[in-house]
């Protein structure tokens, strides 16, 4: 006991011999300056004898291994009377089966493994995927490329995934939130970019459709592998020369990847549908983020909705008015080309013109210069504060190096992470104020409202609001979520 009360003494005495003043409040605590530095392509990146680059992350803390195709393919380049296409030949190359085995075969095999090996479409065209224990590796890729060079697409398989799509086509105008999505991406892309496919066109996909699709895009010139686990490349790169050994392709030309947006006049674009909540979402043109001006642009909207609980819109139109639970503005970095800036709310009926007038009250008050030192310096810390973040892991590390080659980003900007942080710290307020007054035109919005129509229309006689404040009201119709053709108007 006497031993026991000693220590505690002891202990105390030496917390209070190295105390150091406590601040008053938190936001006088002061931290060291941060010296992490991002990874490099240098060490990662490796090149087979066909061409094929790899990324290779290590980590051998757990015995496992991912292993990622990423297949360039133009999905611009889809027949119309086949939409779907695209999608289908991805999600099917391993559900499939393979030219020497079915796909109940792979399967039991995978399982065997406890492997997990899936595909689908993903930003640049489409991507398989596998994970194993290291033990297994060999086996697992051997699965991999059966179905990566030799997919089977066998009918009952096809048939199942065009009954799962048509369950799915029922549902497009079921979720507000989806619903949202939806018309906001048709409203603002040309067919070329976004292109819903439609029963007629997922009944006319056949198997050779399939196989012609990926005899066109899957092939070893558009093809980046990425890995990282318990695996070096010196073991990793002659297992791939192996099974890429002997595959050759034509390499295809490909459209233009930017995003192909429409020219779409500023107003209020109104979709009916029944529910107790307005969806609300609005947006401008974003930049690129070559742009020299990105930088500026990205504090911007981590101050206006992008930085949480900090920003402005969150600050005025839930915390004040209690209006909505989230809300929020992002500035799109798009892998090619700008993307928009976007931000978005859910509120009640009654209260949506109201919240509309709030956020484009705090987009004037920004494009007029209503920014201060503090809040570039609370959207800085946040910035710079959460990179480190950004590569948390080996997975997250081989994702963004992979995106910088896939993009072209890297050839253009090899030092783009390395410098970021320095950029970022390096925005003066005139610079956000600057791209604010460029950027934040309230007259210049387009907006997409989903709720009750006609309920939304009627003036907010409590603060002196009508829709047509915001510009021109549309009313748009819903399509039919079978045919995707224009519904009457309720």
């Amino acid at each position: 006991m006497k031993a026991a009360r000693l220590l505690i003494t002891l202990l105390a005495a030496a917390t209070l011999a190295g105390a150091v003043e406590i601040p008053a409040h938190p936001d006088q605590l002061v931290y060291p300056p941060q010296n992490y530095q991002p990874p490099v392509a240098d060490g990662h990146r490796f090149t087979l004898k066909n061409g094929v680059v790899v990324y290779l992350v290590e980590d051998h803390r757990v015995p496992l291994v991912d292993v990622g195709f990423t297949i360039r393919a133009d999905a611009k380049q889809e027949p119309a009377e086949l939409a779907g296409l695209h999608v289908g030949m991805f999600e099917l190359m391993t559900r499939g089966g393979s030219q020497a085995h079915d796909a109940a075969w792979i399967e039991e095999e995978v399982a065997f493994l406890g492997a997990q090996l899936w595909s689908g479409t993903d930003t640049y065209g489409g991507a398989l995927g596998l994970q194993t224990l290291r033990k297994d590796l060999e086996q697992g890729l051997d699965l991999a490329f059966e179905q990566l060079r030799t997919p089977r697409f066998q009918a009952d398989r096809l048939q199942q995934w065009k009954e799962e799509r048509l369950a799915a086509f029922k549902e497009r105008n079921d979720d507000p939130e989806r619903l949202e999505r939806q018309e906001w991406r048709r409203l603002i892309y040309q067919p070329s970019t976004w292109r819903p496919a439609t029963a007629a066109s997922v009944e006319a996909i056949d198997h050779k459709a399939l196989l012609d699709w990926h005899q066109r895009w899957v092939q070893p010139g558009h093809i980046l592998v990425t890995a990282y686990g318990d695996i070096t490349a010196k073991e990793l790169l002659p297992m791939l020369e192996k099974r890429m050994k002997g595959w050759k392709g034509q390499p295809q030309s490909f459209t233009s990847p930017d995003a192909d947006y429409r020219v779409v006049a500023p107003g209020v674009y109104l979709f009916n549908k029944d529910v107790n909540q307005s969806r609300v979402r609005c947006f401008l043109p974003g930049l690129d983020r070559d742009d020299p001006r990105w930088r500026a642009a990205w504090l911007l909207n981590e101050m206006l909705g992008g930085g949480g609980m900090s920003s402005a819109l969150l600050n005025r139109i839930r915390t004040q008015e209690g209006l909505a639970y989230s809300v929020g503005s992002m500035l799109e970095e798009r892998e090619f080309g700008p993307g928009v800036l976007w931000a978005s709310f859910q509120t009640k009926t009654e209260s949506t013109q109201f919240a509309m007038s709030l956020l484009v009250d705090e987009y004037r008050k920004m494009a007029l210069g209503e920014l201060n030192e503090e809040n570039l310096a609370n959207a800085k810390a946040q910035l710079i504060q959460a990179f480190p973040s950004w590569f948390a892991s080996a997975g997250t590390i081989v994702s963004r190096l992979a995106d910088e080659e896939l993009s072209g980003r890297m050839q253009a900007n090899p030092r783009f992470y390395q410098q970021l942080r320095e950029g970022v710290a390096a925005v003066t307020l005139e610079d956000v104020r600057k791209v604010a007054a460029d950027m934040l035109k309230p007259e210049q919005l387009v907006w997409v409202v989903v709720g009750q129509a006609a309920e939304v229309l009627k003036p907010d006689e409590a603060h002196g609001l009508k829709l047509e404040n915001f510009g021109p009201v549309t009313r748009m119709p819903l399509c039919d979520p079978l045919t995707q053709q224009p519904l009457p108007l309720d």
